[in-house]
């Protein structure tokens, strides 16, 4: 016997219709009486149950759906007497149930169309009964909709399993199926968030783990999931559209330029907002092609950009130190000066990315100290330079008793970040470099006696606590995920502090690189009319720091009259950013009046609109009022957890203006990492296998990815020496294992 899950089809939108036209046939049965079948009997005509009712008795029985939920319309069980038990399949909407003079069923059931019956009891289920339906019934309505839902239906039993949408949550008991098109959209993500090739479709291992794994799964060829890309790119995009347009006030952007493998140039817009309740969002709007690195062109296709979107109100745009970005900034500003779309009169609009000023700074600090960096450069490129030279140095570490397990690494000369990490790494091996001399004799021959010395170690390791430093302010205001506008002055205060530390140390050295520095600092931060206001403005915005932190810490190391007029330009712009969004927030609200003739009309018009502004004076007063209120209250404790977001999120009840204006600050991008960090994917998408890509799938790719993510996690495709070397004792430990592949890599040693 089948199942009762392929015996029964149900299909709502079908039944509902059907139930419509089952209503009304009732309704024309009891009107002209032609049919032969009665109407369902009332409550008291069951209760009775006279024996001198007609030879054969229809009742109507009652549907319940899927849910076990009566249906509108048809009597409960309760008020049906007959029936002795709840009837769940649908199929008793279009049958009713036959029974004999005593009011016992028959183990009958009869077609409210034709009249027909057939035998219905428990052995053979209803499947008769939908059979006739479906292929016998002539007075059926719907036939045709009705015989294609039933085609389609899921014939599918469901499997439980545990399941958890990520590492992070608990694992949840679901029912699964398969479902051809559900699999073959995972499989776009899949090729999308992990940076597959489309031939991966395609590959031998994949379609051999799919037929183990899901054999009935029809494997789209690499056109299709091509094309399938592009469509969930549509989507997504129309998605983050939708977004921008219902959750967003204004949004801050930040870009940067990359050259292809291709020798293509690309140009990456990201867009930053927090919305309606209170998430930082990080969004790439655009990958796309631009002329080249000159400002104009950078200028028009940012300008493209913000058209083809509709963004129309920015708040800020962060761009790296370039004049090329200057003039591009320069460029955007005249555009969008028309269209309405800044604060302030765009006087805070361009954003300078606060990594790339510190980069100039260290870099300046660093060329005191050049020859003992190329020195140790040198050697860690040679251990680099082959497998045995490697072994080899492994060797002089555990001579020398190094326990670290850290790789060496080699720098990049423009970042100086790399440096930091070269050197952090190098320095941890100096016995071995040492000792590496004794057993090397080519080592010893290639740098003679331009071996790094006793001092180069020296310097290396201060150098490298005076890096670490700045190495942590970087990576703290590199983040994209959480707000950085607030950190980016308390940044620069710490950065400043350690300048002057560094300035008055014993090392004539650090002395040196430290008095370098300052003068590249202070060309970029030396005066509060060198910075953006915004940064000012957001320090106030974080309930820990206000206004008292922004003059005391500016007078520590200014004068107190500098201090006093910082003070005075962060009141007054922040006042003037309120205004403004008092000022946007009253628009729409007044509506265009009509002219009227009727002398009272005009009266109470006059009165509405003094009641009104009586009304919005008092408002302007409480809005005033609102950031005095805000300033005067004590800080918030500080701690390096406080949830900066949530905390406007409880408290813009209490500071409605200010709170909007705190949405968009907050999520002013302090550094261009958020669209650097796209370049990296660019590299990744755009390899030397793949660079036949054309620039457009090259962005579907990239933004949908962006889009797609829900971890905040860097793709990692390259495994650490660290991680391959735990892996590998931790396999080695099988004795089958040991056994089998452990004598063979002897012999190949």
């Amino acid at each position: 016997m089948a199942s009762n899950s392929n015996r029964e089809f149900s299909s709502n939108s079908v039944s509902m219709r059907i139930s419509g036209n089952l209503n009304s046939k009732r309704k024309a049965i009891s009107s002209d009486g032609r049919d032969q079948m009665p109407p369902p009997p009332s409550r008291e005509n069951l209760n009775s149950s006279s024996p001198s009712s007609a030879n054969t008795q229809i009742v109507a029985s009652n549907f319940v759906s899927n849910e076990g939920t009566p249906n509108e319309g048809t009597p409960s069980p309760t008020s049906l007497a007959c029936a002795s038990k709840k009837v769940r399949s649908e199929v008793w909407v279009h049958f009713v149930k036959l029974k004999n003079d005593q009011g016992n069923e028959t183990g009958r059931a009869k077609c409210v169309y034709c009249s027909k019956d057939y035998l219905a009891n428990s052995e053979p289920g209803t499947s008769g009964l939908w059979k006739h339906l479906r292929d016998t019934c002539k007075k059926f309505p719907n036939k045709k909709e009705f015989v294609e839902a039933y085609k389609s239906r899921d014939k599918m039993q469901k499997i439980l399993n545990f399941q958890k949408a990520s590492e992070s949550e608990k694992s949840k008991l679901s029912c699964w199926q398969f479902d051809q098109q559900a699999c073959r959209d995972a499989l776009v993500k899949m090729i999308i968030k992990d940076e597959l090739p489309f031939r991966f479709v395609e590959g031998e291992g994949f379609r051999e783990f799919i037929q183990v794994s899901l054999p009935m799964f029809q494997i789209p060829s690499r056109y299709t999931i091509a094309r399938d890309c592009y469509y969930l790119f549509v989507q997504e995009k129309k998605k983050l559209h939708a977004l921008l347009t219902s959750q967003c006030q204004r949004v801050s952007l930040t870009t940067d330029t990359w050259t292809s493998i291709q020798n293509v140039s690309y140009l990456c817009l990201t867009a930053h907002f927090i919305d309606s309740g209170w998430n930082l969002h990080k969004r790439i709007l655009n990958f796309c092609v631009v002329k080249s690195h000159k400002g104009i062109n950078i200028g028009n296709a940012i300008d493209f950009c913000m058209d083809e979107w509709g963004l129309n109100k920015v708040m800020c745009i962060t761009v790296d130190n370039a004049s090329s970005n200057d003039t591009a900034v320069q460029q955007l500003k005249k555009k969008l000066t028309k269209k309405n779309a800044f604060v302030l009169g765009g006087e805070a609009f361009h954003m300078r990315c606060f990594a790339h000023i510190l980069q100039l700074v260290v870099k300046d600090g660093l060329e005191s100290a050049q020859y003992s960096i190329r020195r140790i450069r040198d050697v860690v490129k040679y251990v680099r330079g082959s497998p045995q030279r490697l072994e080899m140095f492994k060797k002089c570490c555990e001579s020398a008793n190094i326990k670290s397990k850290a790789s060496l690494q080699l720098d990049c000369p423009t970042r100086w970040n790399s440096t930091y990490l070269m050197l952090e790494s190098a320095v941890v091996y100096q016995k071995a470099f040492d000792k590496l001399e004794d057993v090397d004799s080519k080592f010893l021959g290639e740098f003679g006696n331009d071996m790094p010395s006793e001092v180069d170690w020296t310097k290396a390791r201060n150098l490298t606590r005076f890096l670490k430093r700045f190495y942590d302010v970087t990576c703290k205001i590199s983040g994209s995920l959480y707000s950085t506008s607030n950190l980016y002055f308390p940044e620069i205060i710490r950065v400043l502090k350690d300048l002057q530390a560094f300035q008055s140390s014993n090392d004539l050295n650090l002395a040196e690189m430290g008095r370098m520095m300052r003068e590249k600092f202070d060309k970029y931060w030396g005066s509060i009319q060198k910075m953006n206001v915004m940064l000012f403005i957001a320090v106030v915005l974080d309930p820990r720091y206000k206004m008292d932190y922004l003059a005391a810490k500016y007078k520590s190391f200014y004068s107190e009259n500098d201090a006093n007029d910082l003070v005075t330009r962060v009141t007054n712009s922040l006042r003037a950013l309120m205004d403004e969004y008092k000022g946007n927030e009253q628009v729409g609200m007044g509506g265009v009046i009509n002219p009227s003739n009727d002398v009272e009309d005009m009266v109470e018009d006059e009165e509405l609109d003094d009641y009104f502004i009586e009304r919005e004076k008092e408002q302007s007063l409480v809005s005033k009022g609102e950031l005095d209120r805000y300033v005067g209250e004590l800080p918030e404790k500080y701690t390096h957890d406080f949830d900066l977001l949530n905390w406007w999120k409880v408290n813009a009840v209490r500071y409605p203006i200010l709170s909007k204006v705190a949405k968009d600050v907050l999520a002013i991008q302090s550094s261009t990492v958020a669209s650097e960090s796209a370049f990296s994917t660019g590299g990744r998408t755009l390899d030397r296998f793949r660079s036949s890509l054309t620039p457009t799938t090259a962005e579907v790719l990239i933004c949908c990815q962006d889009w797609l993510r829900s971890s905040s996690k860097p793709i990692q495709l390259e495994e650490t020496i660290e991680d391959l070397e735990s892996l590998e004792s931790e396999i080695t430990q099988d004795p089958e294992i040991v056994e089998s592949v452990m004598p063979r890599t002897r012999v190949d040693c």
